[in-house]
């Protein structure tokens, strides 16, 4: 599958612009773990008060993505664990017998994000959200361009977050992971960034020690032609065209 982004917008630490990830993708400038939070001014107070470190940083990617649209857009949302730090402490309550929180309850899943986003914006296209585990990013760029073309749209937003998760959970995922979100617009016309999407099943299971979003990011913003990607299911190969 051929794939065409018209813009790319992620935050990850100190990696905010589009200027930062090309100079990070060239080694020319290295990344540093950073807790700043987006500002988000353009939404209410009320309405950002109620949004978690997760659901900022991806509402941060989506708006900066989307400031030029004229137009709403369907969305597809991804996520390996959701917000699984407000999960957590549900799962928490429930443990201690505490009484829950409905509307901490509702925030907690992998949707909530895709419909405070569509609240927000007035935009009732079509939204999903998928997960994948560590293939979430891919496999949502996959998700993406199918509906595309399928449904023959002019572009859809692809939208990918994750936290590092909570002390708790960290023996089950790769050290590499980070706190990070982007939103690629993907079309159908030429753009600055094409590429050719490949992927077939893994034949043999391994234990992957990489972090895809990194990767697939240093390959767009970087002068590498082609990176092959292997997961614990997949083997992936992107090509820029």
């Amino acid at each position: 599958m051929e794939i065409h982004i018209e813009k790319c917008s992620a935050w990850c630490g100190n990696l905010r612009t589009s200027q930062d990830w090309q100079q990070w993708a060239l080694g020319e400038m290295q990344y540093k773990d950073e807790d700043d939070l987006p500002g988000l001014k353009e939404i209410p107070a009320m309405q950002r008060r109620r949004l978690s470190k997760f659901a900022k940083l991806t509402m941060q990617c989506v708006l900066e993505t989307l400031a030029d649209e004229k137009e709403t857009l369907p969305c597809v949302f991804s996520s390996r664990h959701g917000d699984l730090h407000k999960t957590s402490k549900l799962i928490e309550d429930v443990a201690k017998k505490s009484d829950l929180s409905p509307t901490h309850f509702g925030l907690s899943v992998h949707n909530a994000v895709a419909g405070l986003y569509s609240i927000f914006s007035n935009n009732k296209q079509p939204m999903t959200a998928t997960s994948a585990g560590e293939d979430s990013l891919l496999m949502a760029l996959v998700d993406g361009y199918a509906k595309l073309e399928s449904r023959q749209l002019d572009k859809i937003l692809v939208v990918y977050t994750d936290e590092i998760v909570p002390e708790k959970y960290s023996s089950y995922v790769s050290d590499a992971e980070k706190t990070m979100s982007v939103a690629l617009l993907l079309t159908r016309q030429k753009s600055e960034y094409v590429f050719t999407l490949n992927f077939k099943p893994q034949k043999n299971k391994i234990s992957s020690s990489i972090f895809q979003p990194l990767v697939f990011l240093s390959f767009l913003y970087g002068t590498e032609s082609q990176v092959a990607i292997d997961s614990s299911r997949y083997q992936w190969h992107l090509s820029k065209v």
